[in-house]
């Protein structure tokens, strides 16, 4: 009778009471697997890919010749015979982006050309060049792509692939 009164009378104190058992073998079980040789992957996280030697990092800021910058746009990077390595269409949030939106691309240690690209304009691209460096200026004259060196391990920052404005004029 007084168990039945102690579910009755203090319903809270027996699911605080479960719950903490229940956190305590969870706790056992994650505190085993960490010291067995299998990996494990925090609770609640999605596993994502980590950079290897192998890699660095390529950022920048996003624009476009608009009020706002298409959703949809991705930023590739491609080798100097025009192999795509690595695209992404993540637009990273932050204020330290030049118009408030960025990217990153991790990508093997190399040289690369880095352009944005909107669907539907699949043959243009706007490349980190010259003109975007010289401050996309009406009295810059070059629109030069700027070879982009990754390092392993590092991060190559402030690759603003943002020269929209290399058209052919009729």
């Amino acid at each position: 009778m007084s168990k039945v009164l102690i579910f009755i009378l203090m319903p809270g104190i027996l699911i605080l009471s479960v719950l903490a058992i229940m956190m305590l073998n969870l706790g056992e079980k994650v505190a085993n697997n960490n010291n067995s040789s299998s990996p494990t992957s925090p609770v609640g996280t999605e596993a994502t890919a980590t950079q290897t030697q192998e890699t660095g990092i390529i950022e920048g800021s996003l624009s476009f010749p608009s009020e706002i910058i298409p959703a949809n746009m991705m930023v590739c990077a491609e080798t100097f015979d025009g192999k795509i390595i690595e695209c992404t269409n993540k637009h990273l949030v932050d204020p330290k982006y030049t118009y408030g939106e960025g990217y990153t691309l991790e990508v093997p240690a190399e040289e690369y050309f880095v352009y944005a690209q909107t669907p539907g304009l699949e043959n243009y691209k706007a490349y980190y060049s010259e003109f975007v460096v010289c401050g996309l200026s009406v009295n810059c004259d070059s629109h030069e792509k700027i070879e982009v060196v990754v390092e392993a391990g590092k991060t190559t920052s402030n690759i603003d692939p943002q020269d929209w404005y290399n058209i052919p004029t009729p």
